[in-house]
């Protein structure tokens, strides 16, 4: 389809097509989540979930052109279009959003511009204030070297300095404070192996030359729009929406600490607002945690929505 003048692509899979709209916003900015869907399993099962690649991304890779058109408010239009071609395709239907991460900032911007498109938003990920996120972070790494005696990552730590970790310089900066935190479990905590670049490997929904495409695309959107979710915090940009809201947090998520997006939760201002901690999940518990995911969505998200 044709969102914001530009080829993009979404993926629509479900048992039933009278079940609830899921969109799901995916991270990076540029981790097109179109070769996920394997773990979408248990979700099909109660929804109609679309993954979309967003330009720039994924199968929408080519989109990344015009480059001046990457950026947070034009993915914001991205997905307020997207939304009315699904509920005008599935009988003006309101949708519920997932955003993921970097997907959670475009999530909560898209809510409070048009609620009347969305009967709920939930988080996994939630990027809150990235700037101050990373000093949270860059703390957490100093001392967890320290605790494990890892001394490359202390001595690496100590060259890149702690944050303001603005422009290029700053984005390389961050990308290998974000490997220490791979490294440390923060990012994905769970004992199952998490492998990005395998899913998307097998994945039948990418063709070979798509695949070989994806990670110079994922890595060009992140240099293109890291500017962007440093500027935000959102308990100035979004104090407020109109929708029930629901955070999904890992425990051990460093990458967007836990602290940082309860401090927002707080204060945010929702008529239906609900937190849940998943306790064996870093950034990833709609992964880490598959099946406790899924009965929040069901038995916690649902019912409100409902009622």
């Amino acid at each position: 389809m044709t969102l914001g003048g530009v080829r993009q692509w979404s993926l629509l899979r479900g048992r039933s097509a009278d079940s609830p709209l899921l969109l799901k916003l995916h991270g990076g900015p540029g981790q097109a989540e179109m070769a996920t869907v394997g773990l979408n399993g248990l979700l099909e099962a109660d929804f109609v979930v679309i993954e979309w690649d967003q330009r720039g991304s994924g199968k929408s890779a080519a989109s990344v052109q015009p480059t001046a058109a990457m950026n947070m408010s034009r993915l914001v239009d991205d997905t307020i279009e997207l939304t009315e071609h699904l509920t005008q395709r599935f009988g003006k239907r309101q949708l519920i959003i997932v955003g993921q991460s970097w997907g959670s900032i475009l999530g909560l911007m898209v809510v409070r511009r048009r609620p009347d498109l969305y009967s709920a938003f939930a988080s996994t990920g939630l990027i809150a204030n990235f700037a101050e996120g990373q000093h949270v972070a860059y703390r957490f790494l100093l001392a967890e070297a320290e605790r494990r005696g890892t001394r490359k990552a202390l001595a690496e730590l100590s060259a890149i300095g702690g944050p303001p970790y603005a422009g290029a310089d700053g984005n390389a900066k961050w990308k290998r404070c974000a490997r220490w935190l791979g490294e440390f479990g923060a990012v994905w905590h769970s004992s199952e192996k998490f492998y990005r670049v395998g899913w998307m490997i097998s994945s039948v929904e990418y063709s070979w030359p798509e695949k070989l495409r994806f990670n110079p695309a994922a890595k060009r959107s992140f240099d293109l729009l890291y500017a962007d979710p440093l500027s935000v915090n959102l308990i100035e940009t979004v104090p407020q929406v109109e929708v029930a809201v629901f955070f999904a947090e890992g425990l051990h998520d460093q990458l967007a600490p836990v602290e940082v997006a309860e401090r927002y939760f707080s204060r945010l201002i929702a008529p239906t607002k609900e937190w849940v901690l998943f306790e064996n999940s870093a950034h990833f518990p709609q992964w880490e945690e598959k099946e406790q995911f899924h009965k929040f969505v069901v038995n916690t998200l649902l019912p409100a929505v409902a009622s």
